[in-house]
């Protein structure tokens, strides 16, 4: 029964690791270049998640803020989202972002306007109700909090 179950299961899990999308062999400083140039034009946010392939927070945050639509829409309507994996690599970015992954551990959320300031830096078990588990209140409060403001109407000039 055991052996049916993980005959069962094996595929499903191949699929889920496929979809985490840290690549250690990928230079963030490129990717960062390029999602900051996209962040200029669209006039949103950053989010930058930095992780690893083997840390299964880093999974979990992924896949739970990929299948809730009440996070993963204004995920696309107000951030360009950026996964970066915690590599030899990229650790000269990590520590202009002062290694955020050395004070908060992974995986660890940084939102960066789109002149590249950084807004905050939070660790994801800011997130977590309870036992945890995250929490998609935490995460939605979280992003509207963090998502770009409107700007102000300029003012009328006065009669």
């Amino acid at each position: 029964m055991r052996l049916l179950l993980a005959i069962t299961l094996l595929p499903l899990l191949a699929l889920a690791q496929d979809e985490i999308p840290y690549t250690p062999e990928v230079d963030a400083r490129t990717s960062y270049t390029a999602a900051l140039q996209t962040a200029k034009t669209e006039k949103k946010h950053l989010y930058i998640q930095i992780g690893e392939p083997g840390c299964p927070a880093c999974k979990r945050l992924y896949l739970f803020m990929a299948a809730h639509p009440a996070i993963s829409d204004p995920m696309a309507q107000h951030f360009i989202p950026l996964h970066l994996a915690i590599s030899r690599q990229n650790i000269p970015l990590f520590r202009a972002w002062d290694s955020p992954q050395l004070k908060h551990g992974v995986p660890v959320i940084l939102i960066l306007d789109p002149k590249g300031k950084i807004l905050t830096t939070t660790p994801a078990s800011f997130f977590t109700a309870s036992a945890g588990e995250f929490s998609e209140p935490k995460i939605i409060e979280f992003l509207g909090q963090w998502a770009p403001k409107p700007p102000s109407p300029a003012p009328q000039p006065q009669p």
